[in-house]
């Protein structure tokens, strides 16, 4: 048997469709990418479809004059299907943009100057209410700074408040035992010192005057019948005693040197010195003090050392009381 012949294998099936398919992508993309610029941009100034039909045609005549290797008849029919494609294709695209030209609104030089004004006075009322929130934010600040500077001022006011009752309650305190000192006329430099450290002013020279101590009341009633004694001897000697009895009761008043011991009226020696006595029984030693003044020269004199401890005493304890009644006030 002869031997069999070789089956011939069938030839490679053609892709067809390859080229046109792409070719109609693009132009399908193209006409997409139009219609988005003419919706974005506003329409263009010349729509041309017939360079995209001319280009078909162009490539189909192409196809045409080709030498068929084979049957075209598929091949014709899809450039065929291809091009009815196409143009449904174009005249949809076609149809979207004059209707999104029919829709876009129209924005002409007049409209662009309004959305500008819109948008600057927007920006003005924008910039107006920052302002005032800025304003009523630096009130708010300054109505807080001095809110803060009045609470400092008055913290310092009743700071300054508890600084000075203290330093007036150890004041007090030093002036009782000042006080005290005079009473019992013992030495007081101590109580003076603290008295002094407490004080805003100087403590008054009538206090540091008897800082070793002052003359009590009892030790002036006790010396004081002496010193009126001598005052009535030199006044009697001097002839301004003012006795108004005859001379020989003077001369037995200037020989005994006798006084009143009770007060009674009159302008003589005897009676001024009889009252300034009883004020200083009385505790009442300014008074007494303000008799002696109206003594004759002579008398004054001869009782000077008596009335120099009495006006030490009372100036010390005026002293004394007006610091009390300061300190009392404060």
């Amino acid at each position: 048997q002869p031997a069999p012949r070789p089956t011939q294998a069938p030839a490679p099936e053609r892709r067809q469709g390859g080229f046109f398919p792409l070719l109609l992508g693009g132009i399908v993309a193209g006409g997409i990418g139009y219609g988005i610029a003419y919706t974005q941009f506003g329409q263009p100034e010349v729509v041309d479809l017939s360079g995209l039909q001319g280009q078909i045609d162009a490539l189909q005549a192409q196809v045409n004059d080709m030498p068929p290797p084979a049957e075209l008849s598929g091949v014709t029919q899809q450039i065929s299907d291809l091009s009815a494609s196409v143009d449904s294709r174009l005249a949809a695209l076609n149809d979207q943009v004059a209707q999104a030209a029919q829709q876009a609104p129209a924005i002409g030089p007049e409209a662009q100057q309004q959305a500008v004004d819109q948008i600057s006075a927007q920006i003005t009322a924008q910039q107006d209410e920052l302002a005032q929130q800025q304003a009523a934010v630096e009130q708010q600040r300054a109505d807080l700074q001095a809110q803060i500077d009045a609470t400092r001022v008055e913290a310092e006011q009743i700071q300054q408040q508890a600084v000075d009752a203290a330093r007036a309650e150890t004041a007090r305190a030093a002036l009782a035992r000042v006080q005290g000192s005079i009473e019992s006329g013992a030495p007081m430099q101590a109580a003076l010192s603290d008295l002094g450290a407490s004080l805003t002013d100087p403590v008054p020279d009538a206090l540091t005057a008897v800082s070793e101590g002052t003359p009590t009341l009892t030790t002036l009633r006790e010396t004081f019948p002496e010193a009126s004694r001598a005052a009535l001897s030199a006044a009697r000697a001097a002839g301004e005693a003012g006795d108004s009895a005859g001379a020989f009761g003077s001369f037995l008043r200037n020989q005994l040197n006798v006084r009143s011991v009770a007060p009674r009226d009159g302008d003589s020696a005897d009676a001024v010195l009889s009252r300034a006595e009883d004020a200083l029984r009385g505790g009442r030693l300014n008074d007494a003090l303000a008799e002696i003044a109206t003594l004759p020269e002579s008398a004054r004199a001869a009782m000077s050392d008596w009335t120099a401890q009495a006006e030490a005493r009372a100036a010390a304890v005026d002293a004394a009381d007006q610091l009390d009644a300061s300190l009392t006030a404060n």
